[in-house]
């Protein structure tokens, strides 16, 4: 995929130098002395009043030989000499067409933000200032919660020329998940920024982690490229390439120098840039996450820095740097959204938690899921101000999850179903309530805590349930849920612990409550079945009772005794 001419192209590096500037010294030789031959010989055929057409032919041929003779001996001559023959307005040409052949080699930076983070708005705003832009690949999931952008910042920034792109809807790693949720992921997050309004071209890999399957997955979905984080020369990777080229060799591979991380100084990205260009060109692509006032992670960088980094990437257009979003530098067409079909419902995933797993561990605002030690389809959830320590083990021959809190403040801490597009997180129909339950053993009081996915895909604190007393044992906590509310698609549940101690969960166990009417109807038919018993059991009695009296009772007795079992069966 070819992108469009950066500052020239073909055919402006090989045109003619342009009318009214001198020609090389050779070129204006061979034209003189051709000029003198021409001339001389038409004067000696003049002046004798001759048209032989053999000293005609023989004058040509003389001129042609000697042309050809002195334009060999030229070429013959080093490059110094050359040079050393050239005029100073040779030289000025020379430069110029230098400067025209290498314009496709131009360097192009694109500054690209992972996430959506909150600090990244501040981040586009200053660009803006300095008519710079970039590329924000956004987790749809993400949009609106703590800590992140908003809908309508993210309009803003596209309204100020951004490329708004994909980063899936959960942040899930997509080579450690399977084939089916990563076409999910990959799909679905470009459908839901296009329904936004976006026009969504290009991808990012969460983590930067790809594979030949996954990469074919994205490019199913209908984008034209994909960024990793990493394959150009860092640290990590010092004998790498340091500049990207445009086409890249692998469009949905495209390769960074790393993540920007919080060790980088103003100096640093600088020369980043100035070695691109001192090698002689090519695409710099930089991956930014957290932008914030002073520190606040490791892949972050302070506003101020990356304020005069702009500035000064903007003072350099004037020396050949340009700075384009991804679908800038490398174009392409806005092709059609693909469906993805819903998942069934199902219960819950690896419920003995004995499969191991890659994935799992949220943020504290319970937003997106990364990895971890978790096992398969499960996550360590939390927020607040606590320390929460999560351990798998063997407990009576089976596994179970282990949770010991420390340093308690505030929040809480829970083992939940991963949040995901279905492989693992909960499908629900709204309206309808649902019925929980678990197994568990600890020294703190729990109850349920339970999340929503919406039809974006972000994840919501929905309710809790009633409180379940500390038990040395193995209990059972269970629960009906109320009806679940509209705009929901899936639900994710856990044991919490809100109090400095131990919780060892197990044995959860999800699926729709029975309806009301049902309920309703079964009740009514077990009344009415003991109703039927007692009734029978009376009956039984009277014919045991009519049995034994004496054959020869008198009439009358019989005659009083038939009303009072005749009334009794009514």
């Amino acid at each position: 995929m070819a992108g469009p001419p950066i500052h020239g192209s073909y055919e402006r590096r090989n045109a003619a130098p342009p009318a009214g500037r001198p020609r090389p010294r050779a070129a204006r030789l061979v034209s003189c002395l051709g000029h003198r031959l021409a001339t001389e010989g038409e004067g000696v055929r003049t002046m004798r009043g001759e048209n032989r057409t053999g000293r005609r032919t023989a004058a040509r041929a003389a001129f042609g030989a000697l042309t050809a003779l002195l334009m060999t001996v030229l070429a013959g001559f080093p490059a110094t000499a050359r040079a050393a023959a050239t005029s100073p307005a040779t030289a000025t040409l020379a430069a110029a067409t230098s400067v025209t052949a290498s314009a496709h080699h131009q360097t192009v930076v694109s500054l690209t933000f992972d996430d959506g983070t909150a600090g990244q708005f501040a981040a586009g705003q200053a660009m803006h200032r300095y008519g710079v832009t970039g590329t924000f690949f956004i987790i749809t999931g993400a949009v609106g919660a703590p800590n992140y952008m908003s809908l309508p910042e993210l309009h803003q920034l596209a309204g100020y020329g951004d490329e708004i792109g994909a980063h899936t809807v959960s942040h899930l790693d997509l080579v450690a998940t399977t084939a089916a949720e990563a076409r999910r992921q990959a799909c679905v997050s470009r459908d839901i920024l296009t329904r936004w309004g976006f026009q969504v071209t290009s991808f990012a890999y969460p983590d930067g982690a790809a594979s030949p399957q996954v990469e074919a997955i994205v490019q199913g979905c209908g984008y034209d490229t994909a960024r990793i984080a990493t394959g150009l020369a860092a640290p990590g990777c010092p004998g790498c390439a340091l500049a990207e080229t445009i086409p890249p060799a692998d469009p949905f591979a495209v390769r960074t120098p790393g993540q920007v991380d919080s060790a980088m100084t103003l100096a640093d990205l600088e020369q980043s840039v100035l070695r691109v260009q001192r090698a002689g060109g090519g695409w710099l692509p930089l991956v930014f996450h957290h932008v914030c006032p002073s520190a606040c992670g490791v892949l972050s960088i302070r506003d101020a820095t990356f304020t005069a980094f702009v500035r000064w990437l903007a003072g350099e257009r004037s020396h050949g740097v340009a700075v384009r979003t991804v679908h800038q530098a490398l174009g392409g067409p806005m092709r059609p959204t693909v469906a993805v079909p819903a998942v069934r419902p199902h219960g819950i995933v690896n419920a003995s938690m004995a499969k191991d797993g890659a994935k799992a561990a949220v943020n504290l605002d319970m937003a997106t899921p990364d990895r971890s030690g978790a096992p398969y389809c499960w996550m360590e959830g939390g927020y607040g101000q606590n320390k929460a320590r999560w351990q798998r083990i063997r407990d009576a021959g089976h596994w179970a999850e282990r949770l010991t809190v420390t340093g308690y403040s505030s929040g809480g801490a829970e083992f939940l179903q991963l949040f995901d597009l279905g492989e693992c997180a909960l499908p629900v129909r709204p309206g309808r309530p649902y019925e929980l339950s678990a197994s568990y053993r600890g020294t703190v009081t729990t109850q349920f805590a339970i999340y929503r996915r919406n039809a974006a895909g972000r994840w919501q604190y929905w309710t809790s349930s009633p409180y379940f007393p500390a038990s040395s044992q193995w209990a059972k906590a269970g629960w009906r849920t109320p009806p679940v509310p509209a705009g929901t698609s899936a639900l994710s549940y856990g044991l919490s612990a809100f109090a400095n101690g131990t919780l060892i969960t197990d044995g959860y166990h999800f699926g729709p409550a029975p309806a009301q009417t049902t309920q309703v109807t079964m009740t009514r038919l077990g009344l009415l079945a003991v109703l039927l018993l007692i009734a029978a059991a009376v009956v039984r009695w009277l014919i045991r009772r009519r049995a034994r009296q004496p054959a020869g009772a008198p009439a009358g007795r019989q005659a009083r005794d038939r009303p009072a079992w005749s009334s009794s069966s009514r």
